[in-house]
């Protein structure tokens, strides 16, 4: 788990808490709609010395939400996965003591990822109070994930499924996908591993082998290394050692806000890809706390899948098992090669002297309802095998870059964008071989 100040509300000066409102209150009823159907949302109050009030819509009643706030004006923020597929509603309103403001807000969705690419999202890296360091309750999990405007829902909690019944219970009533998962929590590492349908159990003896047999026996088609350029519980810092197993599916290279952690992480997965070992690069928050955005934020970053036909919980994990993955901050990357025939993930053979053309559909949306300016692309990159092959200069919110190579040897290629405020994406690789 990694505490790194999230940059997404650095103007909350003061969180909310469950304590006695000691000034005459007011309430604000709202409904909330996402593309003309009752949504999910995060709905944040400001008042004008800058303290946050957070609520979710109801857990019972989808899109409907009440909040009981201090006499006082607000700018009232609903988010619905802000950043990825659409801007935040934001509207300026005084709460009057003992009334009730009502409020319909209609939401559309700027860009559809899924309608437009098959893309889906999910955050792989999520905590709920089952584990002992979590704070979100595992039904409104579903409700946070879901007014992050993800695809599909995610638990995987420290070392217990105690909370995967109810979650996928309340997923389903929601009429979501749910993936089941823990987080396998060692002193010799961390590791996520899904979907599960049983628990593995930690023991002082056990080795990261034993830990990927356990997992794999629980039913784990994936199991993706958490965080693990950090140097206080990240498991390359075991490489080289004899205990080291390289039995494991996925690598975390975005956990919550990026840092140097992050950055080594990404450095060794481009080693590892060197030497033809294809470890999938996911990105995921590892929020614990859905009332505090200091740290974490579920949904920032996630991780998009392509998936073809009716969305699945095992299609998509099939899918990310085979590559067809980018993950991101906010900025939205459609990668292909050879004409759209090639995605990534996929392995094109070239004969020596053979051409291989790649493009890729860039965009990113506002995240940001304090913004005048729209967040713009700045730039974008195509790495081969580890090193920039081209920096391409942005400066719009939908961009396309195109470029041909003549790979003379074994080669994988990816996609890295960069947003002017900072937010990034990486593609996983097409791959090369060269006759």
């Amino acid at each position: 788990m990694k505490r790194a100040l999230s940059l997404v509300v650095m103007l909350a000066l003061v969180l909310s808490s469950a304590s006695v409102l000691t000034q005459p209150t007011g309430q604000v009823t709202l409904r909330v709609t996402l593309d003309g159907q009752p949504a999910d949302a995060l709905i944040l109050a400001q008042d004008r010395f800058g303290k946050l009030f957070i609520a979710y819509t109801d857990l019972k009643e989808l899109g409907f939400a009440r909040l009981t706030l201090p006499q006082e004006r607000y700018t009232l923020i609903v988010d619905r996965g802000a950043g990825f597929t659409g801007k935040p509603f934001t509207q300026e309103i005084t709460v009057p003591a003992g009334k009730t403001i009502e409020l319909t807000v209609s939401l559309q969705r700027a860009f559809s990822p899924a309608k437009e690419w098959s893309y889906y999202s999910a955050d792989l890296h999520a905590h709920s109070t089952a584990s002992l360091d979590g704070h979100t309750p595992i039904e409104q999990l579903v409700v946070v994930q879901r007014a992050a405007d993800l695809d599909l829902v995610f638990i995987s909690d420290h070392e217990t499924i105690a909370g995967h019944e109810l979650f996928l219970k309340t997923a389903q009533a929601r009429g979501v996908p749910a993936i089941l998962s823990e987080e396998i929590t060692t002193p010799l590492g961390h590791w996520n591993a899904y979907p599960l349908n049983c628990a593995v159990t930690y023991a002082p003896n056990k080795t990261p082998k034993d830990y990927f047999a356990a997992a794999r026996a629980c039913g784990a088609q994936i199991i993706q290394a958490n965080h693990p350029g950090s140097s206080s519980d990240g498991y390359f810092a075991l490489l080289g050692a004899e205990i080291f197993d390289y039995g494991f599916d996925a690598v975390e290279i975005f956990n919550g806000e990026f840092d140097q952690g992050d950055a080594k992480a990404i450095e060794q997965l481009f080693k590892f890809w060197n030497e033809g070992r294809r470890y999938i690069a996911v990105g995921n928050s590892d929020d614990h706390d859905w009332m505090d955005f200091r740290f974490e934020r579920y949904g920032r970053p996630r991780t998009f899948v392509r998936v073809e036909g009716e969305v699945t919980a095992e299609k998509w994990i099939a899918a990310l098992k085979s590559g067809r993955a980018f993950t991101t901050y906010g900025p939205l990357v459609n990668f292909t090669a050879q004409d759209g025939k090639v995605l990534p993930g996929d392995t094109v053979t070239l004969s020596r002297g053979q051409e291989i053309s790649l493009k890729a559909e860039l965009l990113v949306l506002p995240r940001d309802p304090s913004q005048e300016e729209p967040r713009t692309l700045q730039s974008a990159q195509i790495v081969k095998n580890g090193k920039v092959l081209k920096t391409f200069t942005l400066s719009e919110e939908r961009a396309v870059i195109t470029l041909t190579d003549k790979p003379a040897e074994r080669s994988w290629y990816l996609v890295r964008v960069v947003a002017d405020d900072g937010d990034q994406a990486y593609t996983n690789p097409i791959w090369v071989e060269v006759q």
